[in-house]
């Protein structure tokens, strides 16, 4: 026998498929901000040159062991491999040596004048020396031959994370003066160097920038979104269009009667209590009973009687104390009644419950009576 399989609910599935369908507003949002800082960005800054392609102050990386000679930033045998850092891009120039060799790592770091003091406060101490970005291109590897190319500027180009790469190539004005774009478009050209727009991805870094974008476009509409509705759910309100839920209703609804937006299960609704209809009438009623009890005592203190008899024989049983537990029992019991025929039919629980004050009042009204007699026609009562 084949185990039956159960499926979820219909309304589960319809759930899940809208929630997948409101995330992609969000993604779509994710996108698009991380190709304006990987491509608007970049260029805009460079143009108006704080790019990385115009750096004042860059990173110096020259062929480690490779003796005085090549400890000289300047050096024009020794390949050189120079390294700008910006905000949303980074510039990586590698130039060959005169020996036709591409930097390699490991580096170290030297200086115009390679002194000693000068490598110790050289900007930028803190990075390591053998690191520079992933996604730089070392050396050429075109069927031309690496000794065409004498310079390859690599940009990394995303915020925070680098999601695109471009590179371009220039040789020297005696090899032709030849100047390529891979993966990449040439804006301008600033300081010798050009401002390229990469368009190479970086998948680690494309999939991490949308990430981090689509939860920030998620937090800056859905978190305060989903904030207000829940705070208009806990005053009794619908999360969409704020519409005022009955709070007489015995249970809360499954979709708003205004809009029709799916209202949040009321997990305790088993426990909890509506509000009731005729809260007026009630606190009357609770006054003239109270009322009621005082006065029953205060004319059984001057030697009266009670004249109800169910009345009676609870004093007789139990005195006042169990007078006043019998008055209220019997007020919370027209209570419970006028809101059991409230809920089917209005205007009875109305009815009952102005009726209810009503005879509760007549009592107090002839105690009142009867009191004034006893103190200024003492007489009258025989």
């Amino acid at each position: 026998m084949m185990p039956r399989v159960e499926t979820p609910p219909r309304h589960a599935l319809r759930a899940l498929v809208r929630r997948a369908s409101g995330a992609w507003p969000y993604l779509g949002a994710g996108v698009a901000t991380t190709l304006l800082l990987a491509w608007a960005l970049p260029v805009l800054l460079a143009l108006r040159g704080i790019g990385p392609a115009v750096d004042q102050r860059p990173l110096r990386f020259g062929a480690a062991g490779a003796g005085d000679a090549r400890e000289s930033a300047d050096a024009d045998d020794a390949p050189q491999l120079l390294v700008s850092r910006g905000i949303a891009s980074d510039a990586i120039r590698a130039t060959r040596g005169e020996s036709g060799e591409w930097p390699a790592p490991p580096f170290e770091r030297t200086t115009s004048t390679g002194d000693a003091a000068d490598r110790r406060n050289f900007r930028g101490g803190s990075a390591r020396l053998d690191t520079v970005p992933t996604g730089w291109t070392v050396a050429p590897t075109d069927a031309d031959g690496p000794l065409r190319w004498h310079t390859i500027s690599t940009t990394l180009a995303g915020l925070p994370f680098r999601a695109f790469r471009g590179e371009s190539r220039a040789s020297l004005p005696g090899g032709g003066g030849a100047r390529i774009a891979i993966g990449a478009i040439e804006v301008a050209t600033l300081a010798g160097e050009p401002v390229l727009l990469p368009l190479t991805p970086l998948p680690a870094g494309f999939l991490l920038d949308v990430a981090v974008w689509t939860a920030v476009a998620w937090a800056a509409v859905a978190l305060p979104r989903s904030i207000r509705r829940r705070r208009r759910a806990r005053l009794g309100l619908c999360g969409r269009c704020a519409h005022e839920l009955d709070p007489h209703l015995p249970a809360r609804p499954d979709t708003c009667p205004a809009c029709g937006h799916a209202l949040a299960p009321d997990r305790l609704g088993f426990a909890r209590s509506p509000e009731m209809h005729f809260q007026n009438s009630y606190v009357w009623l609770v006054f003239v009973s109270s009322l009621d009890i005082m006065l029953t005592w205060r004319i059984l203190d001057r030697g009266g009687t009670e004249v109800n008899p169910v009345a009676a024989l609870v004093i007789d049983a139990w005195g006042m104390h169990g007078a006043v537990a019998f008055k209220f029992a019997v007020m919370t019991g027209v209570i419970v009644m006028c809101e059991a025929l409230a809920r089917m039919r209005m205007s009875a629980g109305r009815f009952l419950a102005t009726a209810a004050v009503a005879i509760s009042a007549a009592p107090v009204a002839w105690s009142l009576f009867l009191l004034a007699l006893h103190r200024f026609a003492p007489s009258t009562l025989g």
